[in-house]
């Protein structure tokens, strides 16, 4: 065989053996999501609740559902206690939560996303009484010796931190059990301002009870919210892919539409309420029709 032929054959060779390996490896890599991921919620609306039909739905299910589609992977989302949750997180029999804080005590158990949004913690009052209750900063539940409503169960600022001890000692605490029977209270006269998530207090008011708040002007504080990942079941790879997800959706701009939408069907939700319904046939009619439009 003439030399120049056998030096072609050669390069041919290596080539018909090179490429289709590279290519394999590739293949061979194991996928993002092997099986479906599993994700944990609670009731919290708007940032996820379950349906009628048992299906989660929410701002936070629809912003996850996007990462997740992005990366090719399907989530189970499982509807679970709070507590629960991250103890199923803890063991991995959970593989995912949605809008998380990032605490040190957490994050001994899981692996925390890029922020993918913002919350805010606001004071609210009846609407009928905006006008007679002007409040410009924390110190003036003090001086003006307003009695703050406050669900055990949250992080509510560091201002409400430093001084709990004092609205106690001075009567000016009033704790109750959840958000709803805050709200409950807070019309029986119980009290004169309630402490909550911006979004999440006045949608919870307007369609649970069919009352409408209005917010105050101190922002309390200000968080990321971050996924959380299950050390257990999920690695750093996956971590990584869900932060590029997040990026690219942010950059992109899906992530502040999926916001703004939800934004605009809570206020809709708030400025519109149906006196003709049940309290738990108002928190859900509609949404179906108006959730998924674009």
């Amino acid at each position: 065989m003439p030399k120049g032929v056998f030096q072609f054959c050669h390069i041919l060779l290596l080539c018909v053996f090179t490429f289709p390996a590279l290519g394999a490896t590739s293949k061979a890599a194991s996928p993002i999501c092997a099986h479906p991921l599993s994700a944990g919620y609670n009731d919290w609306p708007p940032y996820a609740w379950q349906d009628r039909q048992g299906v989660a739905q929410g701002l936070d299910v629809e912003l996850l559902r996007s990462f997740a589609e992005y990366l090719g992977c399907e989530i189970n989302f499982i509807n679970v206690p709070a507590k629960r949750s991250h103890q199923m997180l803890k063991s991995g029999t959970l593989d995912m939560m949605m809008g998380a804080t990032k605490t040190f005590e957490r994050e001994e158990y899981a692996l925390f996303s890029s922020p993918y949004r913002h919350e805010e913690v606001r004071l609210f009052v009846l609407d009928e009484k905006k006008d007679s209750i002007k409040l410009s900063q924390w110190q003036d539940i003090f001086s003006q010796k307003l009695r703050l409503l406050v669900p055990i169960s949250g992080w509510y600022g560091a201002d409400y931190e430093q001084t709990r001890e004092r609205l106690a000692q001075e009567n000016l605490l009033v704790l109750s059990p959840d958000v709803d029977k805050s709200v409950q209270m807070l019309t029986y006269g119980r009290a004169d301002l309630i402490i909550g998530d911006a979004m999440a207090m006045p949608y919870i008011a307007s369609q649970h009870q069919g009352i409408r708040l209005s917010v105050l002007n101190p922002i309390l504080d200000h968080n990321q919210i971050h996924l959380m990942l299950s050390k257990q079941s999920m690695s750093v790879e996956q971590l990584k892919q869900f932060n590029k997800a997040i990026k690219v959706l942010t950059n992109n701009g899906e992530v502040a539409r999926i916001i703004h939408k939800w934004q605009q069907l809570s206020l809709a939700k708030q400025t519109k309420i149906s006196n003709q319904q049940s309290p738990i046939d108002r928190q859900y009619a509609g949404l179906s029709s108006l959730m998924f439009s674009k």
